[in-house]
């Protein structure tokens, strides 16, 4: 599924993305054949200025010249001498097309304003040159310049120049066009495919815990359910007294169980951002107070004693959820109790930070064994357990996940540090009301 959410997101990427590429691409191609077309206007004109500079400085002009002329423009010279075409001229209009199309020229020559027969004051002949484009029968398209030249003595030569105006884009242009479109599009793959894949790596990671919580799950609900099966199985058959002790076999599994259960609701909401808080005014040492009644008992009947350390100054209230820290502290004295050896006492503490920011602190500190510090970060992952040697699992390693689920929730640091002379202490702080 992730897979294809990434393929699926890098393809909508590129088809996003590529229109602007193929769109910036063939405005630079227009752009480009517009510079080609304005730079051959600006020859055509400098060609044809330079034409009528020669004829206008020649003595003579030989016809072999002109057919040079023509062949370097790479059109059609025409040239008349008071409007008599000359033998050049005469022998180009021979060729099919070219006497209509000269006849074009002259029609769009004079709507630019060419008038052969205008003369100065003192009735000299006026220089004229203007340009023009014009469309033949076959609907090709012409660059024209036509011309008026003074020879004196109201003598004139006319001058028409035509040159194809249809500019082909080229090959080497296209290709490097195409093989940009081409760099670009892989480009744009490659930043898509790593933009995507950063999009979905926490989709991944969310997808990689949830199946890894959902096999853990799976696999510690396995041993308790394996248990009451075969405790009620041989309830069905065994005596009065043996079924008596199946059955309470298979009611610690249940209880042991629906704790996991429980467990596991708070770590889904949690995650799902469900679980809900109502926050009130509380008093920490009163609920510390609480907290201790709850496990004296516990703690006594597992040869752990359990002490309670009030500051003697009075403690700023709490704003906060009271069952759910309630909670936290629980799951922290029961994992203290639980993961120490009998006969070591273990302290339930308040204390109160003074500053800028006074906080409150509720520590649970025991003197086991203690925890190593590669395993410091550890502890708090699910179904963690610091021996992994156990065969009879009395816990499902979701405790301290749970604590740290319910201090995000609540707001509130959790921390871990070693005791003093051994052991482990599991502070909570929370920001004085």
């Amino acid at each position: 599924m992730v897979k294809t959410l990434h393929r699926r997101l890098t393809l909508f990427f590129v088809l996003l993305t590529l229109p602007v590429l193929t769109a910036a691409l063939a405005a630079g191609g227009w752009l480009y054949r517009q510079q080609q077309r304005e730079a051959a206007d600006a020859l055509f004109l400098h060609t044809a200025q330079s034409l009528c500079d020669s004829l206008t400085q020649a003595q003579s002009v030989k016809d072999s010249w002109l057919t040079q002329r023509q062949q370097a423009a790479g059109g059609i010279l025409d040239l008349t001498d008071n409007g008599t075409p000359t033998l050049f001229s005469r022998q180009n209009r021979q060729f099919p097309g070219t006497a209509a199309l000269l006849d074009l020229a002259a029609a769009q020559a004079a709507g630019a304003g060419l008038d052969p027969d205008r003369t100065d004051r003192e009735g000299n002949v006026v220089f004229q040159l203007v340009s023009f484009t014009v469309t033949d029968t076959a609907g090709r398209s012409w660059r024209g310049a036509a011309a008026v030249l003074p020879r004196g003595d109201a003598h004139r030569l006319e001058l028409f120049l035509l040159q194809p105006a249809g500019l082909a884009f080229g090959l080497w242009p296209a290709l490097f066009l195409a093989a940009l479109w081409l760099a670009g599009t892989a480009l744009l793959s490659g930043a898509g495919w790593l933009l995507a894949g950063r999009m979905v790596r926490p989709v991944r990671q969310a997808w990689q815990h949830q199946n890894e919580f959902i096999a853990a799950a799976g696999h510690e609900l396995r041993s308790p359910l394996a248990v009451i099966k075969a405790s009620l199985t041989a309830a069905g058959t065994a005596d009065a007294a043996q079924r008596e002790s199946f059955l309470a076999a298979a009611r610690r599994e249940t209880d042991r169980l629906a704790l996991l259960t429980d467990d596991l609701l708070i770590l889904a909401a949690g995650e799902a951002g469900a679980l809900s808080l109502h926050p009130g005014p509380v008093a920490p040492d009163t609920l510390c107070i609480e907290v201790y009644e709850q496990f004296y008992l516990l703690a006594r009947a597992k040869g752990h004693p359990l002490t309670l350390d009030l500051p003697d100054t009075p403690v700023p209230p709490l704003t906060t959820d009271a069952p759910r820290l309630t909670q936290l502290l629980s799951i922290l004295v029961q994992n203290a109790l639980d993961h120490t050896p009998p006969g070591t006492p273990v302290t339930l503490a308040l204390q109160t930070t003074a500053g800028r920011r006074s906080a409150v602190r509720f520590s649970v500190i025991d003197h086991g064994p203690g925890i190593p510090d590669a395993a410091k970060a550890q502890v708090f992952l699910r179904f963690y357990r610091g021996d992994e040697s156990r065969t009879r699992k009395q816990n499902f390693g979701l405790g301290l996940s749970v604590a740290r689920e319910l201090a995000a929730l609540l707001g509130a640091g959790l921390t871990l540090e070693d005791t003093p002379g051994g052991g482990a202490t599991f502070t909570v702080e929370l920001p004085a009301a």
